[in-house]
């Protein structure tokens, strides 16, 4: 694994405004999105090259809301013994189920993400992979219930109101039809790029760059697919991210949730199944911004109580991406083991 930052990791207030304009519309042309910036399409994008060459930024291609009844998800703390975190953290990192590991405060050092097709699939694997690997003394997981937020609608806000106004965001409505190999097989592409050319999905999935192109704004437009542009959180401003587990009374769920996915610091913002009942994860600037978000949100929401936190110390997996300790992408999971659902 990657353990340093190359010389060329360098991040300036212009690359900062690109991530945001590529957060609001990723697959943006470079005229549009030169545009916006005022820069030269040809300087925008090979500003864009350098940060996904070094590992800074990338596009990326995830599953839209309207699939997102087609898979379960459960967040699982994971207790290892005393000098296996390494081995454990390096298997799970392989799972093709686990979009997400990361490495925490307290006394289950690591917090995993699964996503499967049913609850039935996630005791499967409860049994069959942590149950069976060395090293894994405990764990305790809970289902994700109703998703109210999630990091791919976190933004920078790098652009000032003009610059942004000049970029039209991507919009559709969902409706229902049916997901086939193509369908998958440029998931699966978009995925590694989640600004791959028309030309070149056309090559590499067998179809026309006219077919390409109608199937995935057809994907992208019914919110089947949601594309997703994520940065190192190191170089993002936002440096620290803060785990929140808190119970709120069940008439006042539905109310602070969906508040919380307001806030500018929180990147994830979901229900679960169990007496903690609500899941915040927020960057924040500072480490004392944990303390004042609690106070804040506190006061504006009396009856939350939080009842455990953490700090991550190192995201190892972002969405199938192997993070190095700064959040640069080191290694992209293999797509042919990331599965669509519907397969």
């Amino acid at each position: 694994m990657v353990s340093a930052s190359p010389p060329d990791s360098v991040i300036d207030e212009v690359d900062l405004e690109l991530i945001n304009a590529l957060q609001v519309t990723p697959r943006g042309s470079w005229a549009v999105l030169g545009r916006a910036l005022d820069l030269d399409p040809a300087t925008a994008a090979r500003r864009w090259q350098r940060l996904t060459q070094t590992g800074l930024a990338w596009v990326t291609c995830t599953i839209g809301p309207a699939r997102h009844h087609e898979f379960c998800m459960a967040y699982i703390k994971v207790s290892v013994a005393p000098g296996w975190l390494d081995s454990v953290a390096a298997t799970l990192i392989e799972e093709a189920s686990a979009p997400y590991l990361h490495h925490v405060t307290g006394p289950s050092p690591l917090l995993l993400v699964i996503a499967l097709r049913n609850p039935a699939a996630v005791s499967a694997f409860l049994r069959d992979v942590l149950d069976q690997l060395p090293g894994v003394t405990s764990y305790h997981a809970e289902i994700r219930t109703v998703g109210y937020t999630e990091p791919s609608r976190w933004r920078l806000d790098s652009l000032d109101p003009v610059r942004r106004g000049r970029l039209s965001p991507p919009a559709g409505e969902s409706r229902g039809f049916s997901v086939d190999e193509t369908d998958r097989a440029l998931y699966r592409l978009l995925h590694i790029d989640g600004r791959m050319s028309f030309a070149e999905l056309a090559g590499r999935t067998g179809i026309s760059q006219a077919t390409a192109r109608r199937r995935v704004n057809r994907l992208l437009d019914t919110r089947h697919l949601r594309m997703r542009c994520d940065m190192a959180q190191s170089v993002s401003g936002w440096p620290i991210t803060g785990v929140l587990w808190a119970h709120v009374p069940p008439g006042s769920l539905d109310m602070v949730a969906r508040a919380m996915g307001n806030r500018a610091e929180v990147r994830l913002s979901c229900t679960l199944s169990g007496p903690a009942n609500l899941l915040l994860m927020v960057w924040l600037r500072t480490l004392e911004g944990l303390t004042e978000f609690e106070r804040v949100v506190g006061e504006l929401h009396p009856g939350l109580t939080v009842v455990d936190r953490s700090v991550c110390l190192h995201t190892m997996k972002q969405m199938w991406r192997q993070l190095d300790s700064t959040g640069r992408v080191v290694r992209v999971l293999d797509p042919n083991r990331v599965s669509f659902p519907g397969t």
